[in-house]
């Protein structure tokens, strides 16, 4: 898709087009030009990757190639003459950081003042080199678009209704999936899972159907109902993703089924791994075995899996003839295994497309909502266009609706199926699927706006099927350029507005979001995902692959590997062009971590100047080349390595950096020289680091997660150690002492703009709750001991005012007392309180009449409480209580029986309580009867 390339370039033009009066000089004018040129190509563009999807025409697709290629040719040359040009200031002292990196504009029109006396001449080449390359590709594009006119290539516009702007109807994440038409299918499927007095032993249940027909949704929906919740002790849920690993199907299940466990450190096991050594699949096998035996499970496996991974996954799980039970969702060409399974089977539950009547009303919730309609003179017109368009395929209806969702009814909405129904006969090569499914795809693509386009396609670059990082997508969206600045809002506030847009128009489901509207995670259904990933190859967006031989040509511009096998992956071949590079390769856990790369193998890098993004997971990597260093375009570093012992000093040279993500390194802290901490376009820093005394000018961090105040000693520390980082977002402090008290408070009292707040250490300043500068704060974490500072009444009522927003609180080994816990119930908007592990200090806790009236989930984790009294006007809005390890509590609170909101209660380890809230005979049965989701575990 030549559109993204013109709109990347366009994009770096605006940007260089800014700094031309510091650097371009007279070449600014062939710039211009060039861009003028390229705008124009842009609109006639657009129209061109349309018509090269509906129809197979050989003049606009080589038109469009030799476009696209002339169009990478011109971000070279720009490239190229930054690249130069840094190289060039760097070895002569400071500068300016190149254009479009969100540095402040004073700092680099200073820098700029005190370097052009000394560079003058030597600009000269670069200059006069830039603008012959300039030159050259416009007479390229003059001949490329003579040879349109001569070979008849016409520019047929766009529909009117493409890109529309019109309001949605329903908002965006008015999106759930709804289960239409599977009420018998939903049935048969409960039936089969509950039914333990027929089929008492393990037994292997499967749901079947054509790819997007539904089988996720389905089961996804039972598994989530209040029934399967109450029956099973323990519920995994596995994606299987391409050519996965029997190791790494056992280890995600392993992980799941330890987690709902609650295992504590007290028993010398980690919380994630159960304890179990996870040296191989063998351990694994025994560990979940044990895990599992004495428990009634549901594991759900999500695709297909081979009869080999099958054996070892049921050798792995004991059958006990308590009900257990495994569900495979998968296509009929994964049903092998069912001839295999070797205990009882049920018949397959195999789905089938929608009715007519049933599609309608699925589109009809995805576009006005739940309770909206399609007005009355259009209903019935509409209800035959959309069966005949997508023949009952729930994803086809989906996509569909999405499309629409934004369109005016009723002209934009009737083009819209002229479109479709007339195209519905015509031939289609595709490669994804049905014609029918792949045309409503293509439009749904070609009506994104043309920032979306590329968010979309870098989705290509993202493992299959598996959740994807919103802050991670949205940071590498950042760093590629992809986001367009806002008055008002942060780049990253931008992002979320783009993604949310996909999930409104129905491209990107929805996987998870926060209290505050945020979304956390995502996934792309496979067959869009496989659409991303050819319309990203024809592009020359991305090259994806999965194998073990990746054979990238020395053109690729992006490269996406995504290794889920035990084999090396091998990448020699030198990357000239390459700006960005993800991957994600196999990762045997925090005892095992991945051998796919060494660190000599990463001396391909080495010859990719322009990189601007490095992303790789599960990398075994002891420390990084010396050679990073002159890579000044990369905008965003990351590395989960579990082994990495150094960074090079020149990490400092990279003066555009916005965001370094190191991850998965357990214990102590990396080096980092100071100089580090003057890169003034540092947006996110996640990595354990030990901070200075001072940070330098950093007014565009917005997140610093993973460090330790070392430099914060006992001397007096000068001045407000994170007084140039003010506009911090989400803050995140380990190894904290009595000693940086006064540094921490200090610093606290500048961060106006901070919503999240993590605090960890051996000493925690009590005035966290009382710095008036937190006010819009909506996450806080604490973790050591916190002094009890003595209120008096009218100070403990203030909080109210002071921590406003506070929603979600937690605290472990905090050793507060009852005056503290009556000032949290004041808090107005806290929805989510977390007390574990010694962070009350007392064998009685209370709950006064009218707290906590905003509280919707409370975990308590307190080992030593024995009495816990809850007034009746208390916790009104209360949905989910947890109660783990409370050994000693005599009963539950009288008051959870009026508490009409209660949706779930769970205990853990906890066998007395267990007895008194039995229906048969249970003296705490009535408080909780009302309650739909009951689960104990022990």
């Amino acid at each position: 898709m030549a559109e993204t390339a013109i709109t990347t370039v366009l994009a770096k033009v605006a940007e260089l087009v800014a700094w031309e009066a510091a650097v371009l000089l007279e070449v600014g004018d062939d710039v211009r030009l060039l861009r003028d040129k390229l705008e124009w190509l842009h609109t006639f563009i657009r129209d061109a990757d349309r018509r090269r999807r509906l129809r197979d025409d050989e003049f606009v697709a080589v038109w469009v190639r030799q476009t696209r290629d002339v169009a990478f040719e011109a971000e070279d040359a720009l490239d190229d003459f930054l690249h130069r040009a840094g190289r060039r200031r760097r070895r002569r002292g400071p500068a300016p950081p190149l254009p479009g990196t969100g540095a402040r504009c004073s700092g680099w029109r200073w820098s700029w003042r005190r370097w052009r006396p000394r560079c003058a001449g030597l600009q000269v080449a670069l200059r006069h080199d830039l603008s012959a390359r300039v030159r050259q590709i416009r007479k390229r594009l003059d001949e490329i678009s003579a040879n349109r006119a001569a070979y008849h290539i016409e520019h047929a516009p766009s529909p009117a209704w493409a890109a529309s702007s019109a309001t949605t109807l329903a908002a965006w994440d008015d999106l759930e999936e709804y289960t239409v038409g599977f009420g018998k299918y939903s049935d048969m499927l409960k039936e089969q899972l509950l039914d333990i007095d027929t089929v008492p032993g393990r037994a292997l249940v499967s749901i079947v159907g054509e790819s997007s027909i539904g089988k996720t949704t389905l089961a996804r929906k039972v598994y989530q109902s209040p029934e399967v919740r109450n029956h099973f002790a323990i519920r995994t849920w596995t994606v299987l993703p391409p050519n996965s690993r029997p190791a790494d199907v056992l280890r995600d299940i392993h992980r799941q089924a330890t987690s709902q466990l609650r295992r504590s450190p007290s028993n010398g096991q980690n919380a994630e791994d159960g304890g179990c050594d996870a040296k191989g699949g063998k351990d694994i096998s025994n560990s979940l075995f044990r895990n599992m035996t004495g428990r009634r499970y549901l594991v759900v496996v999500d695709g297909s899996i081979a009869v080999a991974d099958w054996n070892s996954l049921r050798a792995s799980l004991p059958d006990e003839g308590n009900g257990s039970r495994v569900v495979l969702v998968t296509d009929a060409a994964g049903l092998e295994v069912v001839g295999y399974a070797g205990g009882p089977t049920y018949d397959p539950i195999e789905l089938t497309r929608l009715s007519p009547e049933n599609t309608y009303e699925l589109f009809r919730r995805r576009v006005f909502g739940l309770r909206g309609d399609c007005p009355g003179r259009y209903k019935s017109r509409y209800y035959q266009d959309v069966f005949r368009i997508t023949r009952g395929l729930p994803l086809s209806v989906v996509v569909l609706a999405g499309v629409l969702r934004s369109k005016e009814l009723p002209a934009e909405w009737d083009q819209v199926m002229a479109q479709l129904l007339a195209a519905k006969d015509q031939p289609q090569h595709c490669k994804s699927g049905s014609g029918g499914a792949r045309r409503i795809m293509s439009l749904a693509f070609d009506d994104l706006p043309h920032h979306l386009k590329s968010c979309f396609l870098y989705f290509a670059a993202m493992p299959e099927s598996a959740p994807v990082d919103a802050a991670r997508l949205v940071r590498l969206w950042v760093a590629e350029g992809f986001v367009r600045p806002r008055r008002g809002s942060t780049m990253e506030e931008v992002g979320q507005g783009y993604l949310k847009e996909l999930i409104s128009r129905c491209m990107v489901q929805l996987v998870d979001k926060d209290e505050f509207g945020t979304v956390t995670a995502v996934v792309v259904h496979d067959r869009l995902h496989a659409f991303a990933q050819e319309e990203a190859q024809d592009a020359c967006f991305v090259e994806s692959h999965d194998s073990t031989d990746v054979l990238a040509p020395a053109t690729v511009r992006r490269l996406a590997v995504q290794n889920t096998t035990d084999r090396h992956v091998h990448l020699g071949n030198a990357l000239p062009k390459l700006r960005t590079i993800v991957c994600d390769f196999a990762n045997g856990g925090a005892a095992k971590p991945s051998v796919c790369i060494h660190s000599t193998d990463l001396g391909f890098l080495h010859a990719s100047k322009f990189l601007r993004v490095i992303d790789i997971h599960g990398l075994e990597l002891k420390k990084l080349p010396d050679e990073l260093g002159s890579m000044i375009h990369i905008r965003y570093l990351g590395l989960q390595c579990g082994q990495l012992e150094r960074l090079p000093s020149t990490i400092s040279k990279l003066v555009n950096l916005q965001s370094l993500i190191l991850k998965g390194r357990s214990g102590g802290v990396l080096g980092v020289t100071a100089a580090f901490w003057t890169i003034p376009t540092l947006r996110h820093v996640v990595a354990p680091f030990a901070l200075p005394r001072c940070l330098g000018d950093l007014y565009s961090l917005q997140t610093l997660h993973g460090v330790q105040p070392r430099g914060w000693d006992t001397r007096a520390v000068a001045g407000n150690p994170l007084g140039r980082a003010t506009n911090l977002r989400s803050l995140e402090l380990s190894g904290l002492t009595a000693a940086n008290a006064g540094a921490l408070v200090t610093a606290l009292e500048s961060l106006d703009l901070l919503v999240h707040l993590v605090l960890q250490g051996e000493s925690l300043p009590p005035a966290v709750f009382t710095v008036a500068s937190l006010r819009r704060l909506q996450s806080l974490r604490l973790v050591g001991a916190m002094e009890e500072e003595e209120e008096d009444a009218g100070d403990e009522v203030a909080v109210r005012y002071i921590r406003p927003n506070l929603t979600r609180l937690s605290m472990w080994g905090t050793m507060v007392g009852q005056g503290f816990v009556d000032m949290l119930g004041e808090l107005p908007s806290l929805a989510e309180l977390t007390l574990m592990w010694g962070a009350y200090e007392g064998e009685r806790l209370e709950f006064g009449d009218g707290a906590f009236r905003s509280l919707q989930k409370l975990r308590l984790g307190l080992p030593d409480l024995e009495e816990w009294a809850v007034s009746a006007g208390s916790m009104a809005a209360l949905a989910r209580l947890t109660l783990l390890r409370c050994a000693k509590m005599e009963m539950l609170p009288e008051a959870l029986g009026g508490m009409k909101e209660l949706e779930e209660v769970v205990l853990y380890s906890m066998p007395k309580m267990v007895g008194r809230i039995k229906e048969d005979g249970g003296l705490d049965h009535h408080k909780i009867k009302h309650v739909p989701v009951i689960q104990t575990i022990w």
